[in-house]
């Protein structure tokens, strides 16, 4: 009702030099603002707005017919009055202005986690996330003041393990993964920036992450049981393999075609296992080893391969989109390092790419335990693999779930200590410049840094 009054009353302005401009407060997504007006002429349009009548922020412009046009406003932040005016440049070198509307736009939501920033980030733009709070997980954007200029709710006790932008701009796909005690269905879902549902692929064995590829299919992680022999003996093992599959709205992913790649097929028999790996654990009714727990893949655009880290092996296998022979980096698979020790433990959600990553390395076999952000090379020809730097925190402990790490522009990363409801923007000389920190009691999970809707 508030925000339906508040979108009547934000039309009743003048139009300046547009025909019956409009700007309304979104009824799905109350941050989102959608301009509309008719032009006599086209040319680049974009959205001029503030917090006073200023007017120093802009959208990307955008290329405009004569006619009817439209414009989404994402930016300011929840409960804040906005100043916001179209603007069209036409072809002819003219300025065409509607008035400056006034709006104001709701609170967030109550039972959304507050964020409180320290610093400030070293680029332009807002932070993709997510808020873990068991009855109430949301996704958002926030802008560096760590105020909410987007939102999403999720089903409760039904947090997301991977969001990120469509490759169309137009919105985002998020990874559902339902409770325990129920049919434990994995979804993607698409939302528009306007906050509608736009269709769902359901991913019968999918878990942790995915991938949207240039061709608009998806690659997925999918589990995998197979009864294999650990020294020596026969056990129900738990392993993962990558399956690429169409995008068919509100359809369900086939699982009748092979995986583009089995880790049981790629990396070497299960052996050793370590005490994470050698507790079982049940999975659709049978007591299972979980060996691989493969927990992120991403895909490198200059060689068009898939790349996956292996959370339990402490290893990455890559492998070409169109299929072909899998390659293994790590002490698995016979990499030496220049110290003789292992160049992480136990990491969790990275940036992957054909010949390095940058890591949130758990550290759970560290002595103490410790999580850090690492940046790791490899080469093939010499199989060495080697640290390039990394960045301990002795105020944080160790993470033992989740965690993300995500490189900046200026050679630094932002590490979501996912756990400790922490995000930091840490620069390659070891500088915290940004901290978000959430409320008690609500965790933060993977994060992307976006600067355009």
């Amino acid at each position: 009702m508030i925000v339906t009054l508040l979108a009547l009353l934000a039309c009743v302005q003048p139009s300046g030099d547009f025909g019956a401009a409009t700007f309304t407060v979104n009824e799905r997504v109350p941050t989102v603002i959608n301009a509309g007006w008719t032009s006599a002429e086209g040319g680049e349009a974009y959205l001029e707005w503030g917090y006073d009548d200023r007017l120093i922020e802009r959208t990307a412009p955008v290329s405009v017919e004569a006619g009817e046009q439209s414009l989404r406003l994402i930016g300011p932040a929840a409960g804040s009055r906005v100043y916001v005016r179209g603007v069209v440049e036409t072809d002819d070198g003219d300025r065409l202005t509607s008035e400056v509307h006034i709006i104001d736009l709701p609170l967030a939501p109550a039972l959304m986690a507050r964020l409180y920033a320290d610093g400030a980030p070293s680029q332009d733009g807002s932070l993709l996330t997510t808020i873990f709070m068991m009855e109430s997980p949301w996704v958002v954007l926030l802008n560096p003041a760590g105020e909410a200029i987007w939102y999403y709710p999720l089903p409760p006790l039904t947090p997301t393990t991977s969001v990120q932008p469509t490759r169309d701009g137009e919105g985002l796909l998020i990874l559902l993964v339902e409770p325990p005690n129920s049919d434990r269905t994995t979804r993607v879902m698409r939302v528009s920036w306007d906050g509608e549902l736009q269709g769902t692929l359901e991913l019968p064995t999918g878990h942790h992450d995915f991938r949207e590829l240039p061709d608009g299919r998806i690659a997925w992680l999918s589990t995998e049981v197979r009864e294999v022999a650990v020294d020596g003996q026969l056990q129900l093992v738990m392993g993962d393999a990558v399956r690429v599959s169409e995008w068919d709205e509100d359809t369900s992913a086939t699982l009748s075609e092979p995986p583009l790649i089995s880790l049981f097929d790629a990396l070497p028999a299960p052996t050793g296992l370590c005490e994470h790996q050698s507790r079982f654990m049940e999975h659709d009714g049978e007591l299972v080893l979980d060996w691989t727990h493969a927990n992120s893949i991403d895909y490198d655009p200059d060689t068009e391969e898939l790349i996956v880290l292996t959370h339990f092996l402490d290893a990455i296998v890559s492998v070409p989109v169109t299929g072909g022979e899998a390659k293994v980096f790590g002490r698995l698979s016979g990499y030496n390092t220049p110290n003789g020790e292992a160049p992480f433990s136990h990491a969790h959600s990275s940036m992957l790419r054909s010949d390095h990553a940058l890591l949130f390395d758990n550290g759970l076999h560290y002595n103490p335990p410790l999580s850090r952000l690492v940046s790791v090379s490899w080469d093939e020809r010499d199989h060495t693999i080697w640290e390039d730097w990394s960045f301990e925190d002795p105020n944080a402990g160790v993470v033992q779930v989740l965690g993300d790490a995500q490189p900046t522009p200026s050679g630094g990363a932002l590490a979501s200590y996912s756990t400790q409801g922490r995000i930091i923007e840490v620069t390659e000389r070891g500088e915290v410049v940004w901290t978000l920190e959430s409320e008690a009691g609500a965790g933060l999970g993977r994060l992307l840094w976006v600067d355009q809707f």
